[in-house]
């Protein structure tokens, strides 16, 4: 369930690390799909998500709009029969 903040507060969220074909690594918040950067290293990657994801949760404060809560995640593999 989202909750209305208005009040900044510390929140934790979940960042996608994936690493691209051209070297760069790519940040995605899960439960804030806005929430995209990238980065040369993961380091890098977090900070620069890091950055948006604040701005991201600003906008949405202004707005007056529900901050998400954080998201329940699991990875795991999936395999599809071959062709």
């Amino acid at each position: 369930m989202a909750e209305k903040v208005k009040e900044k507060e510390a929140r934790t969220y979940t960042a996608v690390l994936t690493p691209g074909e051209d070297g760069w690594i790519l940040a995605q918040i899960t439960e804030v799909p806005e929430a995209i950067s990238q980065g040369r290293t993961a380091e890098e990657a977090k900070a620069n998500v890091t950055e948006v994801l604040e701005a991201a949760l600003e906008w949405r404060r202004d707005k007056g709009e529900e901050l998400p809560e954080r998201a329940e995640v699991s990875v795991t593999p999936v395999t599809v029969p071959g062709s």
